[in-house]
């Protein structure tokens, strides 16, 4: 019965832990939505350049996303930003900034947004 008992909790838990973890990235992924602007990029001739003028990300509730001419879906999971088009990750940081680290053509980049309204 001890055995069996506790077997039950551990299917539980293992049951809840997904609901738990997508609820939160559902909170997540609500918050996201919006226009965020660039404040600092990292990689290739663009290092220490202002990107103040760049695109703005835009990040629609339908999960439909524009960034400048490119445009596609976006899904937040598991923590981590996924969008169609462009090749890369993003996550928010400590601070509630998006940060996206892509790759675009050999070159590593990684842009610092932060969120417009």
């Amino acid at each position: 019965k001890v055995l069996t008992g506790f077997i039950a909790i551990i299917i539980a838990i293992c049951v809840a832990l997904p609901v738990a973890a997508s609820s939160a990235d559902a909170k997540v992924a609500d918050a996201l939505v919006g226009a965020w602007s660039c404040q600092s990029i990292y990689g290739g001739p663009y290092t220490g350049r202002s990107c103040k003028t760049f695109p703005w990300l835009k990040l629609n509730a339908d999960k439909n996303y524009s960034w400048g001419s490119e445009q596609g879906k976006w899904e937040f999971k598991d923590g981590v930003l996924h969008l169609s088009v462009r090749k890369g990750t993003g996550r928010l940081n400590s601070d509630g900034q998006l940060v996206i680290e892509y790759e675009s053509k050999g070159i590593q980049y990684r842009q610092v947004l932060y969120k417009r309204n």
